[in-house]
């Protein structure tokens, strides 16, 4: 008796479930940076702070879940392969890539420790891959000035291999980021080095993309999707 009750409820109120989620996705995406100059940036109270910075068209600062960087069909290319086969796919796969070289269609993003004075710190800030979800992999890398390629950070890496970037403080730097599949990704970062004073210091953060390759019809069949569910969880 209790049990029938209790799935009539939770009947009954998936469609206010349903609704309640997609609108508090889209209340916590208040900001959607598909172009212009923005850095996932690291500055330091008391604890190191992650945060996003965004640069061009204006000046802002916002908290990482304040924040979805949009990458659109402007970055659509190809996996060459080699060292990328695992994250992005064998050579010819279709990836997406936001480069070292600003594009008016997409977000140029860099990461940004301009906020922390070099005196402060003994050594670099290192900025550690701690969490990711995503319905593709991830790779973040730099091309050095005789070419070399060396990959910082690949989601498809073991547990406890190296898996971050290396950060001067008072700098400021760009890598490429790629990614394998359309979708929506969770990047979460820690942040940690050895303040003069303080000593050893971290601090977290977690960043969105969103891969989206036709924005128009991506969001359709997005909105698609949930009304078919919503009408599923409505039939008798």
């Amino acid at each position: 008796m209790h049990k029938s009750i209790l799935h009539k409820s939770i009947h009954m109120n998936l469609p206010s479930i349903v609704l309640a989620s997609a609108l508090a996705f889209v209340a916590r995406a208040e900001t959607r940076l598909a172009s212009g100059h923005a850095d996932i940036g690291v500055g330091y109270e008391g604890g190191f702070d992650l945060h996003v910075h965004q640069e061009e068209p204006f000046e802002a600062e916002y908290e990482p879940d304040e924040v979805t960087f949009v990458v659109g069909e402007a970055a659509r290319t190809t996996s060459p392969g080699g060292l990328f086969s695992a994250s992005l796919g064998p050579a010819g796969s279709v990836a997406w890539v936001l480069s070292t070289s600003p594009h008016p269609d997409l977000p140029f993003i860099g990461f940004g420790t301009e906020e922390l004075a070099q005196d402060d710190w003994l050594g670099n800030v290192s900025l550690t891959l701690s969490g990711f979800s995503g319905p593709g992999n991830l790779a973040v890398w730099s091309v050095g000035a005789f070419g070399n390629t060396e990959v910082a950070i690949d989601t498809t890496r073991g547990a406890g291999l190296p898996n971050g970037l290396s950060l001067i403080p008072g700098t400021h730097a760009h890598y490429s980021i790629g990614f394998s599949q359309p979708g929506l990704y969770e990047v979460s970062f820690v942040a940690s080095g050895t303040h003069a004073t303080d000593g050893v210091a971290s601090g977290a953060g977690t960043y969105r993309f969103e891969v989206v390759p036709e924005p128009s019809t991506w969001a359709l069949l997005g909105l698609g999707g949930a009304v078919a569910l919503f009408a599923a969880r409505r039939r008798p």
